[in-house]
C-alpha cells in the first residue's frame, strides 16, 4: 500500500476536477492534500534537508503546498496566488536578497513574463540557501507553447512548459547554479520535473551530490 511521503498517510482520492494519474491512480492524499509534484519534489528535498541548516534560515512560499514545513524555518511567509499576501511574482516588493529559501510551486504559468519572475525569485534569494522552483508539463512536452493569455480552458494558464525550459533557465541566470532535478513521486510512480537555483557553493554541491538525477544546467561565476 502506498504512503504519503509528506504526513505518512495511506488514503488517496482523485485530483482536481477528478483527474487520475498517468497510471490511472488517485493522486491526491486525503489528508495532506498532497499531489504529484509536492511528494515528488519532496523525495529531493530530503535528501538535502538538514535540520540544523535549515532552522537558521528565512523562508517564502509562494504557494500553500505542503513541500516544505514552515517549522523546519527561523520565520517562513505565505504569498498565495490572487489570495492572501498575494505578491506579483513579476515585481516582488521585497528587498534584494531579502529570503534564504524561496518556493514556487505552479506559479510562473499563471503570469504573463515567466523570465521576469524567475528574475525577480531569484532577486529576493540570499546566499545562504536555494530556489525550488516547480512548473507543470516539463516532463511530457519538447518544446514551451506560450498562448500569450491566460486560458480559462487550461487552468490560467499562460503556457505549458517543455524540455526545452532548461535552457531558458541556464540562459535566465548567469552566474547562478541552475539545477535541473527529477524525481518520482513514491505513491504513483510518476516522474516530475523541476529545477533547484542556487546563489550558494554550499547548497548547489549538496543537491548534486545527494540528489540522484540533478544535472547542472548552469554554472556559478
Amino acid at each position: 500500500m502506498p504512503i504519503c511521503n509528506i504526513c505518512g498517510h495511506d488514503g488517496f482520492v482523485p485530483g482536481p476536477f477528478g483527474r487520475l494519474s498517468r497510471a490511472g491512480f488517485a493522486p491526491r492524499c486525503a489528508r495532506c492534500r498532497s499531489l504529484e509534484r509536492h511528494r515528488a519534489a519532496r523525495q529531493a528535498l530530503d535528501r538535502i534537508r538538514e535540520p540544523d541548516l535549515l532552522r537558521e534560515l528565512n523562508l517564502i512560499r509562494f504557494s500553500d503546498d505542503p513541500i516544505l514545513d514552515d517549522s523546519w524555518f527561523r520565520t517562513s511567509e505565505i504569498s498565495t496566488f490572487e489570495g492572501a499576501n498575494s505578491l506579483d511574482i513579476q515585481a516582488i516588493d521585497r528587498t534584494d536578497e531579502a529570503y534564504d529559501v524561496v518556493l514556487c510551486c505552479h506559479v510562473i504559468e499563471h503570469v504573463p513574463d515567466d523570465r521576469k519572475a524567475i528574475r525577480e525569485l531569484t532577486r529576493i534569494l540570499s546566499r545562504q540557501g536555494f530556489l525550488l522552483l516547480v512548473y507543470p508539463r516539463a516532463e511530457e512536452g519538447d518544446i514551451t507553447e506560450d498562448w500569450g493569455f491566460a486560458d480559462p480552458e487550461k487552468n490560467g494558464h499562460y503556457r505549458g512548459y517543455g524540455r526545452d525550459f532548461e535552457g531558458v533557465l541556464a540562459d535566465s541566470l548567469p552566474g547562478i547554479a541552475a539545477i535541473a532535478v527529477e524525481a518520482t513521486d513514491p505513491v504513483t510512480g510518476d516522474g516530475k520535473k523541476f529545477a533547484i537555483i542556487s546563489k550558494s557553493l554550499v547548497w548547489t554541491r549538496r543537491v548534486l551530490e545527494h540528489v540522484p538525477g540533478a544535472r547542472l544546467l548552469s554554472e556559478r561565476a
